[in-house]
C-alpha cells in the first residue's frame, strides 16, 4: 500500500486537485449505480403486487399527481421513470468517462514532454554514463504506464470499492442475513487472491521491465550499426539476441495474463455458490418463496454488478504491481520532473545575466578534471592563452586529455578546479552566453532524417531559416555546387543518418552547421581523421579559408593536418607543453 500511495507523491499541487474532483465523480457515479440497481426492488415489487397501490396511500398521493391511478399505469410510470433515470446515469458515466481519459492522457503528454525536456537538459556527464535504451524506454512507455495505467487504475480501484461498498449497504439495508453471507464469502477469496499472487506478479513485472529495455537496446544496436552488420554478416548474432529477450519478455507478459485470468473464474463460482447457498438458508429457515423473489431479483443484479467491479479490482491491483517496477526505477526522475523548472525558463535566467563576448583571448588558468569515478586526474593544471583569431592546433596520444579539454571549453564538462577565461570572465557566470560564441564539429557528424536544409539550421524552425545564411554557409563549406546538382537542392533528404552521403559531405554539412550559428570560436575534434587523404586535404583547405576570420581549435593526430597552424600545444599525461 505504500508503494502505490508513493503515486500520488509526483503529481502536482494541481494534478492532485483534479483526482479529488475525478474520484467525487466517481462517487456520484458509485451511487447511481446503486441507486440504479436498489431500484429493481420496487419495481419487482410493484409488478408482483397488484394491491401495492391500496396498501401504500401515501405513495398512491403522489403517483396520482401524475395522472397514475391503476396498477397498470403505476408498472408502466415505474417502468418509464427507471429508464429515464439509466438514460441520465449512463450519460453521466460517459461524461465522466471522458473527463478520466482526459485526466490521463493531458498527464501522460505533459510528463513524458518534461521527461524528454529533462533529459535533454541533464548534464552531459550524465549521458556518459546512462544507458540510452533506459531512456528511450521511460520516455516511450513511462508515462504511458504510469498515468494510463497505474493512476488511474488507483483512481478505478477506489471507484469501484465505492460502489462496491454502497451497493452493499443497499442489500445489507434489504436484507441483512444475504449481506453478511456475501461479505463473508467474496471478502477472504479477494483478499487471500491479491496476497497469494503479489509476489509473483511483482517479479514477472521486474522481469519484463528488465527485457523492455533490452529490446530497445538489441533494436538500436542491429539498426545503428547496419553497414557493420551487413559487411561482418552478423544479422544472425542480432536476431538471436533479439528473440532471446523477446522470449524472455512474452514470458514474463504470458505468465501474468495467465494469472491475470485465474480470480475471474473462482469469483464468479463463489459468487454463484453464495447466491444459491443465500437462498438454502433462508428456504431452511422457513421464508416465504414469494417474499424471496424481489430480494433474490436484486441480489442476482447487484451480482451481476459486482463482479465485474471485483474482477477489475483484482485485475488492475495486478497490473499495478506488474507495472511498479518501471515506476520504481523511473521515481526520482519523475519527482524531479515535478520540480523541474522549465528549460527554457532556467535558459532565460542564463540570458538575463551579461552576456560574455570575446574579444580579445581565451585564457586557461590552472585547470584540472577527474572523473567522478577515478581516482586520478585527466588535467593537471593545466594553463595557456588563446589569442582572438589564431589557429591552434591541438595534439598529444590517445587518452592525454585533449578531448576532456575541449568539452570543458564547451561547456559539457565542469572543471574540478581552475577556470576558462573570455576576455577575464569565466565561462560558467553565464555558459549559455558563452555557447553563443563556439560552434563545434566531430569527426564523427550526426545527422536527422531530414534536409540538407534542416540539418545544417539544426534547432532552427522551418519559417526562422534565414535563406541568406544558408546560402552562405553552403558557398563557405564548399557544399553549394554539390547541391544546385540536386533535384531539390537543399530540400533533399539525407537519410537517417546521413545514408544518401558520403563521408566528406557528412563532413561539409557538419562544418556548415557549425558556421550557420556564426561563431567567434570553431573546435574541430578529429574532424577530418575518418576520411581519406584526398577528401581530407580538400576539407582542410576549406577550414584553412577560414584562418583570421575566427578563432579555430583543432584536434588532430595526424601533424600534417595542423601545418598551417599558428602554434601548437601537445597534451602528455593531463599536462600540456608549448
Amino acid at each position: 500500500m505504500k508503494s502505490l500511495l508513493k503515486v500520488f507523491t509526483i503529481l502536482t499541487p494541481h494534478q492532485i486537485k483534479l483526482c479529488i474532483a475525478l474520484i467525487i465523480l466517481m462517487f456520484i457515479g458509485a451511487l447511481f449505480e446503486a441507486v440504479g440497481i436498489g431500484a429493481l426492488y420496487p419495481l419487482i415489487t410493484i409488478i408482483s403486487k397488484p394491491e401495492f397501490l391500496s396498501k401504500h396511500q401515501a405513495i398512491a398521493k403522489i403517483v396520482a399527481i401524475f395522472g397514475v391511478t391503476t396498477h397498470r399505469s403505476l408498472i408502466i410510470f415505474s417502468s418509464l421513470s427507471l429508464i429515464a433515470f439509466y438514460i441520465f446515469k449512463n450519460i453521466f458515466m460517459l461524461v465522466q468517462t471522458k473527463l478520466q481519459i482526459r485526466f490521463s492522457m493531458n498527464n501522460q503528454k505533459d510528463y513524458t514532454e518534461r521527461l524528454y525536456a529533462y533529459y535533454l537538459s541533464k548534464p552531459y556527464l550524465y549521458h556518459v554514463n546512462t544507458n540510452i535504451s533506459i531512456l528511450s524506454r521511460n520516455i516511450l512507455t513511462g508515462g504511458t504506464q504510469i498515468f494510463s495505467e497505474i493512476l488511474i487504475y488507483l483512481l478505478t480501484i477506489i471507484t469501484e470499492l465505492i460502489t462496491i461498498f454502497i451497493i452493499w449497504l443497499m442489500i445489507f439495508a434489504m436484507d441483512p442475513l444475504t449481506a453478511l453471507v456475501v461479505a463473508g464469502i467474496l471478502g477472504p477469496l479477494v483478499f487471500f487472491i491479491l496476497k497469494g499472487f503479489r509476489k509473483i506478479i511483482s517479479n514477472q513485472g521486474e522481469l519484463r521491465n528488465k527485457n523492455n529495455q533490452k529490446i530497445i537496446k538489441w533494436i538500436n544496436q542491429g539498426f545503428g550499426s547496419i553497414k557493420e552488420t551487413k559487411v561482418m554478416q552478423t544479422e544472425n548474432y542480432f536476431i538471436e539476441e533479439f528473440s532471446k529477450t523477446f522470449d524472455e519478455f512474452s514470458d514474463s507478459s504470458r505468465d501474468f495474463i495467465f494469472i491475470d485470468k485465474i480470480p475471474r473464474v473462482a469469483i464468479e463460482l463463489i459468487a454463484l455458490g453464495g447466491i444459491l447457498v443465500t437462498v438454502i438458508i433462508k428456504m431452511l429457515m422457513g421464508a416465504d418463496p414469494a417474499n424471496i423473489v424481489p430480494s433474490l431479483g436484486v441480489l442476482a443484479l447487484a451480482a451481476v454488478r459486482i463482479m465485474p467491479s471485483l474482477n477489475k479490482i483484482i485485475s488492475m491491483f495486478n497490473n499495478i504491481k506488474f507495472k511498479m517496477p518501471l515506476f520504481n526505477d523511473m521515481y526520482d526522475d519523475l519527482l524531479a520532473v515535478k520540480n523541474n523548472k522549465d528549460l527554457a525558463e532556467r535558459h532565460k535566467i542564463q540570458v538575463e545575466k551579461e552576456a560574455i563576448t570575446f574579444e580579445n583571448s581565451i585564457e586557461i588558468k590552472g585547470l584540472s578534471f577527474r572523473y567522478p569515478s577515478k581516482e586520478e586526474n585527466v588535467l593537471n593544471d593545466v594553463s595557456f592563452s588563446i589569442p582572438k583569431g589564431s589557429f591552434v592546433g591541438i595534439v598529444g596520444p590517445s587518452g592525454a586529455g585533449k578531448t576532456t579539454f575541449v568539452d570543458i571549453l564547451l561547456g559539457l564538462l565542469p572543471p574540478t578546479s581552475g577556470s576558462i577565461l573570455v576576455d577575464n570572465r569565466d565561462i560558467y557566470e553565464n555558459i549559455s552566453s558563452w555557447l553563443n560564441n563556439i560552434a563545434y564539429v566531430p569527426q564523427s557528424i550526426y545527422l536527422i532524417d531530414g534536409t540538407i536544409r534542416e540539418n545544417i539550421a539544426l534547432g532552427i524552425p522551418e519559417k526562422e531559416i534565414s535563406e541568406e545564411k544558408l546560402e552562405h554557409v553552403l558557398k563557405m563549406a564548399e557544399l553549394y555546387d554539390f547541391v544546385q546538382t540536386l533535384p531539390e537542392k537543399e530540400n533533399t533528404n539525407v537519410g537517417d543518418r546521413g545514408a544518401k552521403l558520403s563521408g566528406g559531405q557528412k563532413q561539409r554539412i557538419g562544418i556548415a552547421r557549425a558556421l550557420y550559428h556564426q561563431p567567434s570560436v570553431l573546435v574541430l575534434d578529429e574532424a577530418t581523421s575518418a576520411l581519406d587523404n584526398e577528401t581530407e586535404k580538400s576539407i582542410t583547405d576549406t577550414i584553412l579559408k577560414l584562418k583570421g576570420q575566427i578563432t579555430i581549435i583543432s584536434i588532430a593526430h595526424r601533424l600534417s593536418t595542423l601545418e598551417a597552424c599558428d602554434f601548437k600545444i601537445k597534451f602528455e599525461n593531463g599536462k600540456v607543453y608549448r
